[in-house]
């Protein structure tokens, strides 16, 4: 995946590029916390191969229907 695809992605998720993020220490609220875990969530999954997500869907279907 390249930096085009990957950019277009961020755009079409809502999320904070790593440009606009802005990484001043203040106080946490739930809501830096949640963009913060957004944005590792998407690192993680960029950098992960396909097979890996592949799997973490289907356990994550099976854990849903058991539930």
């Amino acid at each position: 995946m390249d930096m085009k695809e990957a950019s277009a992605m961020t755009e079409a998720s809502g999320l904070v590029s790593e440009q606009g993020f802005d990484r001043r220490p203040i106080e946490s609220t739930p809501q830096d916390f949640a963009i913060r875990c957004a944005e590792r969530l998407r690192k993680v999954t960029i950098e992960a191969p396909l097979q890996s997500l592949f799997v973490a869907f289907l356990l994550g279907i099976w854990i849903a229907r058991r539930g």
